[in-house]
């Protein structure tokens, strides 16, 4: 399967006007909790997007080939075709772990938020620990979709050359070849 640079753009393009367009009320400096939520909801729903499932499946077949084919490289080009694949590997599991680890400080950081919410509409914390909490999460929010963005670019520009790679390894032997 073949993913396009231009799906990447599209990807990023609306993942950024997402979070841009998410506008908060200008009269008050609290950040909108609702937004938050819904980033949160957003940045969850990328890691878990056809997108990410295809560059696993990909990542995956890439795995299977270098198992396959590791001990039978005979040239040094068969050599360096094998060592392009371990690092596109490299580069999709470093996606696919930040999409996992991600994932889950998502779910830690709703379950934060909420107790935050919790405890200033309860009156257990002032206005100032609340904004500080809800600030914190929206850089985290951002920063997190950066670095998604950022890994999930890269991922695809390796992604790019696997089948040119894998058409130069269908010549070499297999195990009882």
């Amino acid at each position: 399967m073949k993913i396009s640079i231009a799906s990447c753009y599209a990807f990023l393009f609306l993942a950024f006007v997402s979070f841009g367009c998410r506008n908060k009320d200008p009269k008050s400096n609290i950040p909108d909790i609702e937004s938050i939520y819904s980033n949160i909801s957003y940045l969850d729903s990328l890691m878990h997007s056809s997108q990410t499932d295809s560059i696993s499946r990909i990542s995956d077949q890439i795995g299977d080939l270098l198992v396959a084919y590791t001990q039978r490289a005979q040239t040094p080009e068969d050599k360096a075709v094998l060592d392009s694949l371990i690092r596109i590997r490299m580069v999709t599991h470093d996606f696919l772990q930040f999409c996992t680890s991600t994932n889950t400080n998502l779910e830690l950081m709703e379950q934060d938020t909420r107790s935050v919410e919790n405890l200033y509409r309860s009156g257990k914390i002032k206005i100032t620990t609340y904004t500080a909490s809800l600030l914190e999460a929206e850089e985290i929010l951002v920063d997190l979709q950066n670095q998604l963005a950022e890994k999930n670019l890269l991922a695809l520009k390796y992604l790019q050359n696997q089948e040119a790679l894998v058409k130069q390894l269908s010549a070499l032997p297999l195990l009882g070849n």
